[in-house]
């Protein structure tokens, strides 16, 4: 989300650091600003986001055994 609530098209989204090796591939946000990443196996995982307009920002999520994970990340 940008600084006033409103959705990101465009963000690229990539995986920092995971339990297990996974490729360096980012994806892109779109125009609802929402993105999906499948995780290969449960725990803790860091999400980055970049934006031209507003830079970068990271976010660390805990994902379980087949459970959806949903997140916010919001820029200022």
């Amino acid at each position: 989300m940008g600084p006033s609530g409103q959705p990101v098209a465009e963000a690229s989204v990539y995986i920092v650091a995971s339990p297990v090796h996974m490729p360096d591939i980012a994806q892109l946000t779109d125009d609802h600003g929402q993105f999906v990443v499948s995780a290969p196996v449960a725990g803790r995982y860091t999400v980055g986001v970049r934006t031209d307009q507003w830079g970068s920002a990271q976010i660390d999520v805990e994902v379980g055994d087949k459970q959806p994970v949903s997140v916010e990340v919001k820029f200022s």
